[in-house]
């Protein structure tokens, strides 16, 4: 399969492709996969970003349980801006062996040779490891599935490490009943160059440093599943204890020249999480009721550098307690679907979630709580084979409470309510789906009172959108896509629910086309609309327009199928800009995707 992508919007060019493809017989298989992504930025100066991922692999199998192959990784980033790592490659092949000493248990040792490439730095060296895969395996009442994987990179001086083991034991008590338990350990370790300071790199006699990440994640779980059958209840728990650990360790530190930030960290946390969920199924009704239950806490160390000044040691130490937090989150939700008959559907939904955020540091008043409630109704009907419509309520509460003065002026509760309806027809010669939607945004803040430069404000907006075609003959249509969008913002005052205006956005999109069909051939022509004003108001609630933008210009899409294997869609547009000074400019779009199954 080949997927090649252009799209060009504004000053902005994205090009991606990609290159699928596997040959496989009785005893050999070889595969192909390439992905290439390039983004040209053009500003007030020119940026370009590409990255490449390429992987190739060939196996042949010598005997039913012995196979040997080779892969080849190579891996490229470049982007001309003055980053940290602007430039990377990755090229790696190696030569492996898959053996398979009985049935449902292989092992994969590998060993090959890695050029790694950063920042001007080429790094040759070994890579080697060892995978392990077991499946289904039974041994008494119980079934085992694991995956083992230990690899190394050593390209002195740097080395790159790689460590999991995942195991899952069940056990079915009976047909309605199972319990599964989970080890999962993943360690990774990445070395990585950055840019240093003259002093440090004569010293060292190094042209960049050196850092070293390792991230470290753990956890157990158990799951019990019920599920009763006939009658339609299931039951599903699951808890979990979670550990993750994050260190960091700069190579090259001169102990005399140290500031804060010369003193590496790491991270250390650990999590509690408990979800129960039960269902209940009917012909007619489907209803769900889910519990979770999280508490995390996370610290943060600074590490010790010997010989370096312990002042500046404590207040780096200092920084990183700030950072400390706990935090404890429960939620509750609800759902319903109840199906009155084969036209007549309702949904309702509750969600409900507290979020308690404490940070132990005296210098950090970051500490909150958060209550968020979420509803939603939904009624849905088909008239008849041609018709359906809807009609659809939400809301939302959330409210965030700061418990320390130095941030209690951003309390707030925010409320948003939407109601929207629609429908959808499909006939033999025409189809459109239209939709109306109103939303209302109130944010209240709780001191504003006490300072001019909090103000509690309100968001309502109208659209209406549309999308219909007109079938003119057996090859020919008109088709129609658009929207119109009015919103209103303004000062608000929740004690008495009265607003202030203070600035009007109207918003149109219109694209009329007409398209041709034949033998997997479309061709479209067209028109695309946009226009964007931008209203103030003035000491007498008369709207003033400050800004106005309108695009006008044709659009063509040609559209390629054949046979589910070629997908070619290419389409643009070219822009006549107008803007409320008169200024006139000219702009070129484009859009191609290319699907070809080989």
């Amino acid at each position: 399969m080949i997927i090649t992508g252009l799209d060009k919007q504004l000053s902005t060019y994205n090009f991606n492709s990609a290159l699928i493809y596997n040959y496989d017989t009785e005893n050999l298989f070889i595969g192909i996969r390439e992905n290439f992504n390039s983004t040209i930025s053009k500003s007030i100066t020119k940026n370009i970003k590409d990255e490449q991922y390429l992987s190739l692999i060939g196996e042949y199998k010598l005997i039913p349980f012995l196979s040997f192959g080779v892969m080849l990784n190579n891996n490229i980033y470049s982007d001309d801006r003055k980053l940290s790592i602007n430039e990377a490659s990755n090229l790696s092949g190696s030569f492996y062996t898959k053996f398979l000493p009985v049935d449902n248990i292989s092992f994969i040792p590998y060993g090959g040779y890695s050029n790694n490439q950063q920042i001007g730095e080429n790094d040759y060296g070994y890579l080697y490891g060892a995978e392990a895969f077991i499946s289904n395996i039974k041994i008494s009442d119980f079934e085992i599935n694991s995956s083992f994987k230990f690899q190394n990179e050593d390209i002195s001086p740097r080395k790159n490490t790689l460590r999991l083991v995942n195991l899952n034991i069940s056990n079915v008590f009976e047909k309605s009943l199972y319990n599964t338990a989970t080890v999962y350990y993943l360690q990774q370790r990445k070395d990585f160059y950055f840019e240093t300071d003259s002093l440090t790199a004569s010293y060292f006699n190094v042209k960049n440093n050196l850092q070293s990440r390792t991230e470290s994640n753990y956890f157990l779980q158990d799951r019990i599943f019920y599920s009763s059958g006939l009658s339609g209840f299931t039951m599903d728990v699951q808890g979990r204890v979670s550990w993750r650990k994050i260190e960091r360790d700069t190579r090259y530190v001169i102990p005399d020249e140290v500031t804060t930030s010369s003193f590496d960290s790491r991270i250390e946390e650990f999590k509690i999480d408990l979800t129960s969920a039960a269902e209940y199924r009917t012909k007619n009704f489907n209803g769900q009721i889910k519990l979770a239950i999280s508490e995390r806490d996370e610290k943060h160390f600074a590490k010790s550098i010997f010989r370096a000044n312990q002042i500046i040691y404590n207040d780096r130490v200092n920084i990183e307690n700030q950072k400390n937090n706990t935090s404890q989150q429960t939620s509750l939700a609800i759902s319903g679907n109840i199906r009155f008959n084969d036209n007549n559907n309702l949904l309702l939904s509750v969600l409900h979630r507290k979020l308690v955020y404490d940070t132990p540091s005296r210098e950090n008043y970051d500490d909150r709580d958060e209550l968020l409630s979420i509803f939603r109704v939904l009624y849905r009907r088909n008239f008849n084979p041609f018709f359906d419509m809807f009609v659809n309520l939400e809301g939302s509460i959330n409210h965030i409470v700061y418990i320390f003065s130095q941030r209690s002026s951003n309390n707030n509760v925010r409320r948003i309510l939407k109601l929207s309806t629609g429908g959808n027809y499909a006939g033999k010669n025409f189809s459109s789906n239209n939709s109306v939607e109103v939303t209302a945004n109130y944010t209240v803040y709780d001191f504003e009172e006490l300072s001019a430069s909090l103000k509690s404000f309100s968001f309502r907006q109208f659209s209406f959108r549309d999308s219909s075609a007109i079938a003119i003959n057996r090859n020919a249509q008109f088709l129609f896509t658009g929207y119109v969008k009015l919103s209103e913002q303004g000062d608000f005052k929740w004690s008495d629910f009265s607003s202030k205006p203070i600035r009007f956005l109207k918003e149109i999109y219109l694209e009329p086309q007409v398209s041709y069909s034949l033998f997997g051939l479309k061709l479209c022509i067209g028109l695309r609309y946009f226009s964007l004003s931008t209203f103030g108001y003035d000491s007498e609630n008369v709207k003033v327009k400050l800004s106005d933008y309108t695009s006008l210009g044709p659009l063509t899409e040609i559209t390629l199928y054949k046979n589910n294997k070629l997908d070619l869609r290419i389409y643009g547009w070219y822009e006549f800009i107008t803007t409320e000074d008169n200024s006139k400019r000219e702009l070129a779009n484009l859009n191609m995707r290319l699907n070809w199954t080989l």
